[in-house]
């Protein structure tokens, strides 16, 4: 099985090749997920001639630590930079950034850490704003499966993949939002790295407004907005045309 190499220990990962691969994408899931949960999305990926390499965060799916707990920001942004080492030594091709949810906030913090790193960002379901359930005294998470997606095979997933879960103590998780929250409102206008969002309109726990107010002020922040999708965008009903957009945004980006 392959693995990254961190002080915390040993961070499975996973390695989606296309046959004759144009650009390699870096991914970074969210909370309870694990690389696992993005089969399709790799196959869909692969298929337009783009790898994907993704990595099981710690706290999560095959990799070390306690349920739901990333470790910080840093933590995770080494795992991306191993990634991403890897990725160029199998091929010198264009590489993108990737991050879904707290994934997505890593990957903003490297973009505008080393903007010179990739040649383009993608990021899903980013909460850019505080989120009022992690602002609270009590550190409990237990998400509904219908807040993040209405894909019944998700949410089958979500439901009965033991490497999966919904619920955990979120204190961490919260503990390094805020220090993005603090971040982003002073530095995130300064973006210069071409980067798509995606986001569902009807996602409760990163409403899409956040996101829009940033798109209008960035010129570097494109936004795809998806009717009716929920916070897993991804991996929601609607995958098959967020997967679409992805490609047209890396198409355009090469070109």
């Amino acid at each position: 099985m392959p693995f990254l190499e961190h002080d915390r220990g040993r961070a499975y990962y996973r390695h989606w090749a296309a046959a004759h691969p144009r650009a390699a994408i870096i991914f970074l899931h969210g909370f309870g997920e694990h690389t696992g949960l993005y089969h399709r999305y790799g196959f869909a990926l692969n298929a337009a001639g783009i790898d994907l390499w993704a990595v099981d965060q710690f706290g999560h799916g095959l990799s070390p630590g306690d349920r739901g707990d990333f470790g910080t920001i840093e933590d995770s942004s080494a795992l991306a930079e191993s990634l991403t080492a890897l990725a160029q030594e199998e091929h010198e091709i264009p590489l993108l950034a990737q991050g879904h949810s707290f994934g997505s906030v890593v990957t903003l913090f490297r973009l505008l850490e080393n903007p010179q790193r990739y040649r383009a960002a993608i990021v899903s379901g980013a909460p850019l704003v505080p989120v009022p359930e992690l602002l609270d005294s009590d550190t409990s998470m237990n998400l509904d499966p219908a807040w993040l997606s209405s894909d019944p095979f998700y949410v089958d997933s979500l439901l009965n993949d033991p490497l999966a879960f919904v619920d955990a103590d979120g204190a961490a998780l919260a503990r390094e939002l805020d220090r993005a929250w603090d971040r982003f409102g002073s530095e995130l206008p300064s973006l210069a790295v071409p980067t798509l969002a995606v986001h569902g309109t009807n996602d409760p726990i990163a409403p899409i407004g956040a996101v829009r107010a940033y798109a209008e002020q960035i010129e570097a922040l494109q936004l795809a907005e998806f009717p009716g999708a929920r916070h897993d965008v991804l991996n929601d009903a609607e995958h098959r045309e967020v997967a679409t957009a992805i490609v047209d945004f890396v198409d355009r980006v090469l070109d």
